[in-house]
């Protein structure tokens, strides 16, 4: 009997997710001979594979303490005065650099976070793809709060999935806040946050142990822009006041200091004065067009926790 007859002939568990998953991570076979083994398609042994790990039947970690012990990640440490930094590889061409720090990103988040925390969440790309890489980590009491309100975009995700689904991952419970990103005035947005669900969710968000957010770049394609909250003038405009880097929708100059217009009253979410207020901030932030950004926000005194990568480390310790 052959090594994939034997395989077969012991298994007696019918669930083709299951049964990938032991004879890839187990027994070192292949997706083409899996494939054989179960008689099905290549593309079916690979969907059953990422099954697997979304389900939590498979938990792949790395030795965290490795990565941000690593040289680079210590000097960076020193450097800006960082409670941890973990450095992800740079983008290849075939892995964008977004979706490696979005695994580094779900990876760091389910190692630090512990039973009764209470997590701010922003929205994005991302962040998004942050929470489809979160593995699961059964917890007690913990909340996930969404820190910035919804805006419809053309995007192939709702705003509230990401903190929703990390809150699922953790067995937790997930808060939304269920207004717009921007409204248009002032005094509505003052009225909304008086009104008494939405004040509760943001004095939930001042008692926050952790925030996770994304800084980004000055441009017309930045997810702002794309999502609605500003338009292309509105971006003009900061840009011509010093504005660098965006984080949950506030804009920063290249000192790391806040660059304020009158769309800011408009918001309804987080600002950095009181993002500064929480203990742990984990900043995402990388690639070439981010270099200045994720400086920016380095200087500002924004982030205690800063996933990147090698790239943009080497730009921050040359630059910073």
């Amino acid at each position: 009997m052959t090594r994939k007859e034997k395989s077969s002939a012991i298994w007696f568990n019918k669930d083709p997710i299951l049964h990938s998953a032991w004879l890839y991570y187990q027994e070192g076979l292949n997706q083409t001979d899996i494939a054989e083994v179960l008689g099905v398609s290549r593309a079916s042994v690979v969907k059953y594979l990422q099954q697997a790990r979304e389900l939590g039947y498979v938990q792949i970690t790395l030795d965290q303490d490795r990565y941000t012990q690593a040289t680079i990640s210590s000097k960076l440490k020193t450097k800006f005065g960082l409670d941890n930094v973990l450095v992800a590889p740079a983008g290849d061409g075939q892995t964008h650099v977004r979706i490696r720090l979005a695994r580094a990103g779900a990876m760091y988040l389910s190692h630090v976070t512990k039973d009764n925390d209470t997590i701010g969440i922003a929205w994005g790309r991302t962040i998004h793809e942050l929470s489809q890489a979160m593995p699961r980590k059964p917890l007690k009491n913990v909340s996930v709060l969404q820190m910035i309100g919804s805006m419809y975009a053309q995007y192939s995700f709702a705003a509230d999935e990401g903190s929703s689904l990390i809150a699922n991952r953790f067995e937790g419970t997930g808060m939304n806040l269920n207004v717009p990103a921007i409204v248009s005035s002032a005094r509505l947005a003052t009225e909304l946050q008086a009104e008494p669900i939405v004040r509760s969710h943001f004095a939930v968000l001042e008692r926050c142990s952790r925030a996770v957010f994304v800084v980004g770049h000055c441009s017309p394609n930045n997810s702002a822009v794309r999502a609605g909250i500003i338009s292309e003038q509105d971006m003009e405009t900061y840009k011509q006041l010093g504005a660098t880097a965006v984080i949950c929708g506030r804009f920063l100059d290249a000192q790391g200091q806040p660059v304020i217009t009158e769309l800011d009253q408009r918001i309804l979410g987080i600002n950095l004065a009181q993002l500064r207020q929480i203990p742990s901030r984990i900043m995402i932030g990388g690639g070439p067009k981010n270099h200045q950004a994720v400086l920016a926000g380095l200087r500002g005194g924004y982030v205690t926790d800063l996933i990147t990568d090698h790239e943009t480390a080497d730009f921050l310790l040359e630059n910073g």
